[in-house]
């Protein structure tokens, strides 16, 4: 059978065969949505985690919507990425500040003025058909003009008429009988909680149905096809339809030729790969192997990889390094002809390394600092890295390899800096972060008194006693904490004294936990996730006890965002900066990492000795502190052990081999 991929190349994959084919169980547990009238719609958007509810059991269907919780419905619904924070009447600390901004930023929203937007004020089901409209329009699914045969047609917005008009005709939002054969709209009305989960319920279906292949026919109609890239961008497509992907493979012979099916590309010869995860879901899953039996880590929408080969199961591309592979319901592939921008690394002014990440649905950038700026990279030039490490000009030629000291340094090492000189980099960056919100209050508002209502303010004793109690440097916790909780004055570092978002799932963020204390919640990032899982050498996320990126490191499976190792190497570069460098001076550490799957670290040197654990996976960094001469004629490389029970263990050097630092 003919493999099936997606009819229209958009920015998010439109998969919701599990809302298409849902079906109301048998029973439930008595709820307050049980007899209502749509039960069904409701239920699906609860179990799709588009709308939450009070407690258990309770879910309030007939409580009336704002336009703030409407906003991150759809938000929520479409997996809509990050957007700039645009309106002063929502706070940055409002649990549907994520919602809104990231509606806005797809067009989907709009305020009564550039800057106010109203979201408490309860939504209207004109002006929830006005943002159904523009959802279509955002992922690119056209909808034909239709007529409105409402009553009260006169009393619908002329702004959002045909919205209605659209929607009404598509059965997303129904009228209301007047009776007498004829119907009305009721544009002023409130939409209620269980009307909204019916909106977006049939909006996923519709969206869906514009989704389905075609089933290929006597001739073939929803075969492969050749499409030859012109100079202006435009795909020229043959006319000859080809029954299977191996055969429209071979007529590809030009490298301006790609294969497609339903318009999709889905072979080509160079080019990029972006993650796009399909619709009711988060994240794009990656794979070590072709079979796609088992995913080891995964990405959020919009993410670049390279592009290798493809075939009718799977594509191939590499990922932080590391050749991977990922289904094609769940990406994009954009040839090189037609590449409108790319991640890239820079140097700036003071010698350091920028990374500069596109963005393919803004077509825009963002950058921050990682660290040093290796020798061999010049000023004023572009480059590209796969991995953060190893740098290629823009004509692909390899100009260097290194890598970033805090990137690398594993976490059982310690930094040589006193409570009192953290506190001392801690008052100067929050005293930053507060001056941004005097210099521009609205665009800054989050760090309205950062200087002393930050959680992480005075925090370098703790850190301090941390890394003796976990065993874990001071210097990346207090990078984490930086990241996590935006310099400790995000909504959960403020309210929660949360700051890493524990449990603050991508699913519910209103999960995340409550601790008495921000040392408690060092305590638990510590215990529960990192000495447990990810430093742990035979924990379940162990693949080696630093942030490094999505090939090794927390990073694989710690955050989906496929820099978080690297921006967390910023933050602790910036500390060690302000504080003169001592960290990265004379008292560095000499970072290893091994060679093969499965290297052996063992109690004492030589192979008799006890095995105190296997690290994992080629590549893991270790800190080197010494070496030995052993009587099996092997060279024992003394090294600061990952497991908690032992504060040295030893690895064969043939095993180990130094990673290439920034100097």
């Amino acid at each position: 059978m003919r493999k099936k991929f997606g009819v229209l190349a958009l920015t998010f994959g439109l998969t919701v065969s599990s809302l298409l084919s849902y079906q109301q169980p048998k029973a439930y547990a008595q709820d307050d949505i049980t007899g209502s009238a749509l039960e069904t719609e409701m239920r699906a958007m609860i179990a799709e985690k588009v709308i939450y509810g009070y407690g258990e059991g309770v879910y309030k269907p007939n409580l009336n919507v704002s336009r703030g919780q409407f906003a991150t419905f759809i938000s929520r619904a479409l997996k809509l990425p990050d957007g700039p924070h645009v309106f002063s009447d929502v706070p940055l600390s409002s649990g549907l500040a994520h919602g809104i901004n990231s509606a806005t930023a797809a067009g989907i929203i709009m305020g009564y003025t550039p800057t106010n937007f109203g979201p408490n004020d309860q939504i209207s089901r004109e002006q929830a058909a006005a943002m159904i409209d523009r959802a279509f329009n955002y992922m690119q699914i056209s909808r034909e003009d239709a007529v409105l045969n409402f009553s009260d047609a006169n009393e619908i917005n002329s702004n959002f008429k045909m919205a209605v008009a659209k929607n009404s005709r598509d059965g997303l939002i129904k009228g209301l009988s007047n009776g007498d054969g004829t119907y009305k709209f009721m544009p002023k009305k409130t939409a209620t909680r269980q009307e909204a989960a019916a909106f977006i319920y049939r909006m996923l279906n519709k969206m869906e149905e514009a989704q389905i292949p075609e089933e290929p026919g006597e001739a073939g109609a929803a075969g492969y096809k050749v499409a030859t890239i012109q100079s202006n961008g435009e795909l020229v497509y043959s006319s000859k339809t080809y029954s299977s992907f191996d055969a429209a493979k071979t007529a590809a012979t030009a490298n301006n030729q790609v294969v497609t099916v339903n318009e999709q590309i889905v072979k080509m010869n160079a080019g990029l790969v972006w993650s796009k995860p399909v619709l009711g879901k988060a994240l794009t899953y990656i794979y070590k192997d072709s079979s796609l039996s088992s995913s080891f880590t995964y990405l959020p929408a919009g993410q670049e990889m390279k592009y290798v080969d493809a075939t009718e199961n799977y594509v191939k591309v590499i990922l932080a390094g590391k050749t991977v592979y990922v289904k094609h319901e769940e990406v994009s592939m954009v040839p090189l002809q037609l590449i409108e921008g790319r991640n890239y690394y820079s140097v700036n002014s003071k010698g350091e390394l920028v990374h500069s990440i596109f963005d393919p649905v803004k077509k825009s950038y963002v950058s921050y600092t990682m660290g040093f700026a290796p020798s061999f990279m010049a000023q004023g030039q572009n480059y590209y890295s796969w991995d953060g490490g190893q740098f290629m000009n823009t004509t692909g030629n390899v100009v260097g390899t290194a890598y970033q000291y805090f990137n690398y340094l594993p976490a059982r090492t310690e930094t040589v800096y006193t409570a009192e000189e953290l506190n001392r980099y801690i008052d100067s960056v929050l005293a930053e972060k507060e001056a941004l919100f005097t210099s521009n209050p609205t665009t800054f508002a989050r760090y309205k008194n950062a200087t002393t209502a930050s959680k992480i303010k005075g925090l370098g004793a703790y850190l301090k006693e941390a890394e003796v109690k976990h065993n874990i440097n001071a210097l990346l916790i207090l990078g984490m904490a930086m990241h996590e909780s935006d310099f400790g004055m995000s909504k959960y570092a403020l309210e929660r004294n949360n700051l890493f978002g524990i449990k603050a799932y991508d699913s519910n963020t209103d999960l995340a936990e409550q601790f008495t204390t921000p040392n408690e919640a060092i305590d638990a990032l510590a215990d529960r996730y990192l000495n447990k899982n990810y430093i742990n050498p035979v924990g379940s996320h162990a693949n080696g006890a630093a942030t490094g990126n999505k090939a090794r490191g927390f990073n694989v499976k710690y955050a989906s965002d496929p820099f978080w190792g690297q921006k967390i190497a910023g933050h602790m570069h910036r500390v060690d900066m302000f504080l003169g460098k001592k960290d990265r001076g004379a008292s560095a550490y000499r970072i290893g990492q091994t060679t093969v799957d499965g290297v052996n670290a063992r109690i004492n040197p030589g192979t008799e000795s006890a095995l105190v654990y296997a690290n994992k996976n080629t590549g893991s960094p270790v800190a080197i502190l010494g070496s030995v001469k052993h009587t099996d004629n092997y060279e024992w490389l003394k090294i600061m052990s990952d497991a908690a029970a032992q504060n040295e263990v030893y690895i064969r050097s043939d095993l180990i081999k130094d990673l290439p630092i920034v100097k």
